[in-house]
């Protein structure tokens, strides 16, 4: 064998493995997450944040503490776009705010923004 079929050979090998690996990762990775970046736009910080959703298979809670002003936080959750999640913002004097959010959604990465007029999100 010349160097061309040692070269042909080396890179049909490693296509091939790269597909293996693309193909066993896919098999053995259970689902792909929705990414949620959740921004701080109030003057105070946020004390607790609360992140619900669920299925007909499972049921999720999420807490973030301590989200402070202007802070941004990038969290994964086990849930496809579209098929929304409730964001409940307990406030420093104990109100709460709260929305429904990413039931229009279609991509993989939200963005929820919570601000002192309330919880909005930017799918």
């Amino acid at each position: 064998m010349n160097f061309r079929h040692w070269l042909v050979a080396g890179v049909l090998g490693m296509l091939l493995g790269a597909v293996a690996m693309k193909l066993w990762d896919g098999w053995q990775y259970p689902g792909r997450p929705l990414f949620v970046n959740v921004v701080n736009m109030r003057a105070e910080t946020i004390p607790l944040l609360k992140i619900e959703h669920g299925n007909d298979l499972s049921q999720e809670k999420i807490l973030l503490t301590q989200l402070r002003s202007g802070e941004e936080r990038l969290i994964s959750l086990n849930h496809e776009p579209g098929k929304g999640y409730s964001v409940e913002a307990q406030l420093p004097d104990g109100k709460k705010v709260e929305a429904c959010v990413g039931k229009l959604s279609t991509r993989w990465v939200n963005r929820v923004i919570i601000t002192s007029n309330g919880v909005f999100s930017k799918d």
